[in-house]
């Protein structure tokens, strides 16, 4: 079952990210959206993501169940609706919709592991690699059809579903013997904060640049298959950062400055340079950070028995807020600008809330 479960999350995660790349591009291209309506597309999805997970976390909605399987179908329908959506409200409503969806996939998929922590290096592979592969793809789908990477990412999603299907009883069966430790309320020491701060500060940059980079690109004659590309450097370098964890013994432990520092330079390199193999640098950054914080978190709350939903509702909130603030930044100072002031504001929020959380 274990290797089913790499396979659904390779499946699910490109699914996810064909389509998150594509969003931008397509409203760009549909609409002509400006910097504040893509940051507005980020929030919703993520938003739903985030309230949700922090939702079934507070109120120990059935743990005990395979939820991921069920959530499969719904995304997919999502996926295959978008590209029809003949507006804005429609649109941003059916990105809300599918947030509710993946606050169940995840959470559920990764309490798989609470027997077996060890094994989330390999789950970290699966996913990161199916993140890599969407990105990918998504630009070149896109160069031939506008609507073409919605629909594989809906098939992409549907294929997870039926491997679940297939393996449901066997799925229920597992999940309904697993530990009750994620249901009892714990608090939440000193230490989880401050990793969940950084998982949050690296997936607020990581959101920002998946909505707002391709504007930017698009202002410079980017071609959709190129900013695929700089994006498929930043996740690959996150897989191969998780592939050399999954093979090395390797531990980092309260020296965050030095990555809320990468996370600054990243940003602020994204809005000074104008050239292609100069923004493959300054974006690849985040893929060395966002694996660290990923890693130290997950395995922080499966340890010490937290919610895998509070650590997902934690990744959520960076998803939502990213691509919220930059895109008002960019409105107000232009797209360029935009970047620069966040990187900025990523730096100042970490160093106070380093020094904050050490009193």
């Amino acid at each position: 079952m274990e290797k089913i479960v790499y396979l659904i999350s390779f499946l699910l995660s490109s699914s996810n990210y064909v389509v998150n790349l594509s969003i931008p591009l397509y409203l760009i291209s549909k609409f002509s959206a400006s910097p504040l309506i893509l940051g507005i597309a980020g929030f919703f999805g993520n938003f739903a993501y985030t309230l949700f997970t922090y939702l079934f976390y507070r109120f120990r909605y059935k743990i005990h169940f395979p939820h991921f399987i069920i959530s499969s179908i719904l995304i997919s329908c999502a996926y295959f609706s978008l590209p029809f959506a003949p507006s804005y409200f429609l649109f941003f409503f059916i990105l809300f919709l599918n947030g509710i969806f993946y606050s169940r996939f995840w959470p559920s998929i990764q309490y798989f592991f609470s027997n077996n922590p060890e094994n989330t290096d390999k789950y970290n592979l699966s996913w990161a690699f199916g993140v890599l592969f969407g990105i990918f793809i998504s630009g070149y789908l896109f160069k031939i059809n506008e609507i073409l990477p919605f629909f594989i990412g809906g098939l992409f999603a549907f294929s997870g579903f039926i491997l679940g299907k297939i393996n449901f009883e066997n799925f229920k069966k597992y999940y309904r013997e697993l530990p009750e430790k994620f249901i009892v309320e714990k608090k939440i020491d000193k230490e989880t904060k401050k990793i969940m701060f950084l998982n949050f500060i690296n997936f607020f940059c990581i959101g920002g640049v998946i909505f707002l980079f391709p504007k930017l690109a698009r202002t410079i004659s980017y071609s959709p298959s190129l900013i695929s590309n700089i994006m498929t450097l930043l996740f690959l370098i996150r897989f191969l950062m998780f592939y050399f964890f999954s093979k090395m013994k390797f531990e980092i432990k309260d020296e965050f400055l030095i990555i809320y520092f990468l996370d600054f330079i990243s940003l602020l390199l994204t809005g000074i340079f104008r050239k292609p193999f100069l923004h493959l640098i300054s974006i690849s950054i985040l893929g060395i950070t966002s694996a660290l914080s990923f890693r130290i978190a997950l395995i922080n709350v499966i340890e010490k028995g937290h919610s895998t939903e509070l650590n997902e509702s934690i990744i959520g909130i960076g998803l939502f807020t990213g691509p919220l603030i930059i895109g008002i930044l960019s409105q107000i100072f232009g797209i360029f600008n935009g970047f620069i002031i966040s990187g900025f504001l990523v730096l100042f929020i970490s160093v106070f809330m380093e020094l904050f959380l050490q009193k």
